[in-house]
């Protein structure tokens, strides 16, 4: 079994998705109480690898009840400068360089608190359904010769 198998959803194999119905063309062809709800990435979507977060409510979380949190990514500095040698190989010695970690600030997420309330609920439902796959998998190994 692959991981892609393992994660897909119960209630979604290939039978379900070819079952799915098609998009609704226009208002009359969606049942009453339903709403369809499309997803698209905007101009300026990315994938941010998270190491941390920092920050907490804004300056007006008393009365909005906003929340910001700063993602950070960890990264080893970047050299300042290198020099070169006439052949194009790089004098070690004179390389400057900061030591240490850098925290890079990726992304500020504003958020009200009943949203930050969701993603909490979202991360632990998504916690938990990583650790029992991470749990199938390593149940699976075990049992392979």
């Amino acid at each position: 079994m692959y991981v892609a198998d393992a994660i897909k959803p119960k209630a979604m194999n290939d039978a379900t998705q070819q079952s799915m119905p098609s998009m609704p063309s226009s208002l009359d062809q969606i049942p009453t109480g339903e709403l369809p709800i499309y997803y698209m990435k905007s101009n300026f979507f990315r994938v941010i690898h998270v190491d941390g977060m920092y920050g907490g409510g804004t300056p007006s979380a008393g009365v909005t009840g906003d929340i910001m949190m700063t993602v950070v990514s960890h990264r080893l500095p970047f050299p300042e400068m290198l020099v070169n040698d006439a052949s194009g190989n790089e004098v070690v010695a004179k390389r400057k360089v900061k030591y240490g970690v850098e925290n890079e600030f990726e992304a500020a997420l504003v958020m009200n608190l009943g949203t930050a309330k969701m993603m909490v609920q979202w991360l632990q439902s998504n916690i938990k359904n990583v650790e029992d796959l991470m749990e199938t998998v390593r149940e699976q190994q075990a049992t392979k010769p």
